[in-house]
């Protein structure tokens, strides 16, 4: 029988998420890809952990210690009337104020089936010490990417930012409605992730940020402020000038801390434990590359450096992409699972 400390707990990733010190360093992964979900269940899978059945979520995530399963809600919901009269998601890029009055108003009528998962996600780990989380939020990425492509979304912050602002506006209501409907099951926190930097900074200046963004984020984690449940918040890239932002809105943890974006060392020095750190072991060096001996001399190089007082979640600085070795995945999860304190 394997030692508590080995299993999963969900008070133990509530403790770092809280500034605490739990019985060892939490281990966490939003995404896991094959071929590391096949080696770990035992057998071939065709799905990832956007789309893993519960019990199959449930076998993974005992076999690896990790404290909580998860449903993604991420989605473009714009949609336009297609020629035969129906609506169809959106698959052109707007390029103009007469193609946004094409887009529908926007419900979450596309959403059953994905809250009927959820729904099946929490009767699942009824008796267990698992917990569940949603991840959700993306609506500046969604503008910038889906809506109006990433060239024309910046020279549209110049040419016509009233309009940049009214797709963020429809889509931040849109995910703040989602919000509040899935606080209406039992979740353990709140995984809240929107990309908004490059490795070198924000995409754009902070005084245009704060216009466009700050506000909006902020009306999605109120919900979850308010009801006490924990926030996790993810962005790739560097977002230290946003980070007291983050913290006033609620936020208790940060992932994924990408190396080549920000200094978890500096992020730790900056905040100490108000900020849960959730990383940052390097997706595209180690876990990917090197052996697994290199993958736990990095986690324990972490670890002494930000985990040893608590506030801290070993994780990989993006996913458990295609290209990482089973085997070296499961040297970062044995690092964590031996840093008992």
């Amino acid at each position: 029988m394997r030692s508590s400390y080995r299993k999963p707990n969900i008070q133990r990733l509530l403790t770092a998420f809280n500034g605490g010190k739990a019985d060892r360093v939490p281990n966490f992964e939003v995404l896991i890809d094959n071929p590391t979900i096949g080696s770990l269940l035992g057998r071939p899978s065709e799905h990832s952990l956007a789309n893993i059945p519960p019990q199959d979520y449930i076998q993974l995530v005992e076999s690896i210690g990790q404290d909580a399963i998860g449903l993604c809600f991420y989605d473009n919901p714009l949609r336009y009337l297609g020629e035969d009269g129906k609506p169809r998601p959106l698959d052109f890029k707007i390029r103009s104020r007469e193609d946004w009055q094409r887009v529908l108003p926007v419900t979450m009528d596309h959403l059953a089936d994905r809250f009927a998962l959820l729904a099946d996600y929490c009767t699942a780990v009824e008796g267990t010490n698992i917990g569940v989380f949603v991840l959700l939020g993306e609506f500046l990425t969604t503008t910038y990417f889906d809506v109006f492509g990433f060239e024309n979304f910046m020279l549209m912050l110049y040419d016509d930012l009233e309009l940049i602002e009214v797709v963020l506006e429809t889509l931040s209501q849109y995910y703040a409605a989602v919000v509040k409907k899935v606080l209406e099951y039992d979740l353990s926190f709140l995984y809240i992730g929107d990309d908004v930097a490059y490795k070198s900074g924000l995409f754009f200046q902070p005084a245009v940020f704060r216009r466009v963004w700050i506000h909006r984020m902020d009306r999605l984690m109120a919900p979850a402020r308010e009801k006490g449940i924990p926030i996790m918040y993810h962005s790739d890239g560097d977002i230290m000038e946003i980070l007291p932002d983050l913290l006033d809105m609620g936020v208790n943890a940060l992932n994924p801390i990408e190396p080549y974006g920000m200094d978890i060392r500096a992020v730790r020095k900056r905040f100490g434990n108000r900020l849960c750190l959730v990383g940052n072991l390097d997706v595209g060096g180690n876990l990917s590359s090197g052996t697994p001996a290199d993958v736990r001399a990095e986690a324990e190089d972490i670890i002494d450096a930000v985990g040893q007082d608590g506030a801290f979640v070993l994780a990989s600085s993006h996913s458990i992409t295609p290209n990482v070795p089973p085997e070296n995945f499961l040297a970062m999860i044995e690092t964590a699972h031996s840093s008992v304190y």
